[in-house]
């Protein structure tokens, strides 16, 4: 059963109803998609400040998109950047001569390399991370329990949708 041009293929859609109610919350969410990458630029871009003589901006927003994703691989990388195999290679060597990320071998597997942060680098992003997480909390601070909870549930039904995409390979944007 088809909910319009881009409808998914599954017939299990949660999302019920005339089409212009469809529409309707699917912009609502849209509109937070948007604030809520406006507002984590916002944050980051003046972060970035703290370290732009020894960071280019670009660099550092690469930093950012991959930070809960290390110890990882370049593959890894590659995907949470976009960054094509060369670019993502470029991105790992420029990090390590500034003494933000090491490569080292996989313990499991010698022809596997892991990047991770240098403990001095992950030490910056922690206080980076406290520092967002207090900026998220101030901007919740007067909202009511029921409220925070509402938000809870939505943030973890996101999440397990968007989860369950990336674990099943699924691409809907390619259909």
């Amino acid at each position: 059963m088809k909910r319009g041009p881009t409808a998914r293929k599954r017939d299990s859609s949660p999302i019920s109803g005339k089409p212009e109610d469809q529409l309707s919350r699917i912009e609502v969410f849209k509109k937070m998609c948007r604030m809520l990458e406006m507002t984590r630029r916002r944050f980051l871009e003046n972060d970035w400040r703290h370290y732009a003589k020894l960071l280019p901006q670009q660099q550092f927003i690469h930093l950012m998109m991959v930070r809960h994703s290390l110890p990882c691989n370049l593959a890894r990388i590659m995907k949470v950047t976009g960054l094509t195999s060369a670019g993502a290679s470029i991105f790992v060597d420029k990090m390590v001569k500034m003494g933000i990320l090491v490569r080292e071998e996989d313990p499991s597997d010698r022809r596997s390399i892991v990047i991770r942060f240098t403990p001095r680098a992950q030490e910056k992003i922690d206080h980076l991370d406290d520092r967002l997480n207090s900026y998220i909390f101030h901007l919740f601070d007067n909202a009511t329990e029921e409220e925070l909870e509402g938000l809870e549930a939505a943030s973890r039904l996101v999440c397990r949708v968007l989860d369950s995409l990336e674990e099943e390979g699924d691409d809907p944007s390619q259909s």
